[in-house]
């Protein structure tokens, strides 16, 4: 009897794909409430902020179902608000840091340009368009489809992973680094949408968004220290060892990862 129950292969947990469109559906209407409401300067930081993390978690699932033309589009539509989006951490950090007026006014200024161009460009409103336009059901693919792809999603991601760090310089470049923080949230924004679909594991989208944090921190220094360049501002210096700072933990972050062993083992 012991042997009979030994041998018992344990169900397959059933693709919820209900759950992941729902989900989906959910994303892309917060998203086009954002940017309706990006109407004229000046915005809301926190609107454009939700704004591209709404898109970004739709690109992810655009890439999920393998449908690079409408990643692509996302992706541009992400692009489109992130000068803008540096400039609001950057004024942010100002604030908090309690930097000097003659700073912070200069980023205030920055803030205002850049918003108008962003209006002037009409992105707000290509961004509604594209969004009204992308539907869930269109993108939709056969359930057969789904559960193919989420048993090869862990294999696929540990080898985007481990290609991306084996590539990586001895001293990783801000480029290097700029472009594995992009692979990483994509990656846990898959890993979401698998654990949507009842597969995955929570520890993998734990240790992902915790190196996600990591990379995003150094990426925000570096552009805090070009923009304290770029316009002259008092802090430059400070920007500059910060950034310095920062780098050396991101580095060590990813040597942590670095092969022969598993990645995403190692995130654990």
């Amino acid at each position: 009897m012991l042997a009979q129950r030994a041998v018992v292969a344990a169900p397959v947990p059933l693709v919820r794909r209900e759950a992941v469109e729902t989900r989906v559906t959910a994303v892309r209407a917060r998203a086009i409430a954002f940017a309706r409401a990006l109407r004229r300067p000046p915005f809301r930081h926190e609107t454009v902020h939700r704004l591209r993390t709404h898109v970004r978690r739709l690109q992810a699932y655009a890439e999920f179902l393998q449908r690079p033309r409408i990643a692509a589009g996302l992706a541009e539509c992400v692009s489109w608000l992130s000068d803008l989006r540096a400039l609001y951490v950057f004024q942010q950090s100002l604030r908090r840091r309690g930097a000097s007026v003659l700073d912070r006014s200069r980023v205030d200024a920055a803030v205002g340009d850049e918003e108008r161009a962003v209006a002037r460009a009409g992105y707000p409103g290509a961004i509604r368009t594209r969004l009204t336009g992308l539907s869930v059901s269109r993108m939709r693919r056969p359930a057969a489809f789904l559960a193919e792809r989420l048993a090869s999603l862990s294999l696929e991601r540990a080898t985007h992973l481990d290609t991306a760090l084996r590539g990586l310089s001895p001293e990783a470049t801000r480029k290097e680094l700029h472009r594995l923080r992009l692979l990483i949230k994509s990656l846990r924004y898959q890993a979401e949408i698998a654990l949507e679909a009842g597969r995955g594991d929570p520890r993998t989208v734990a240790a992902l968004k915790r190196l996600q944090r990591t990379l995003g921190d150094y990426c925000d220094r570096d552009q805090f220290r070009r923009l304290a360049k770029k316009v002259n501002m008092e802090c430059r210096n400070e920007m500059k060892q910060e950034y310095r700072r920062y780098r050396q933990r991101a580095r060590a972050a990813v040597r942590r990862l670095a092969p022969p062993q598993s990645s995403l083992i190692a995130l654990r």
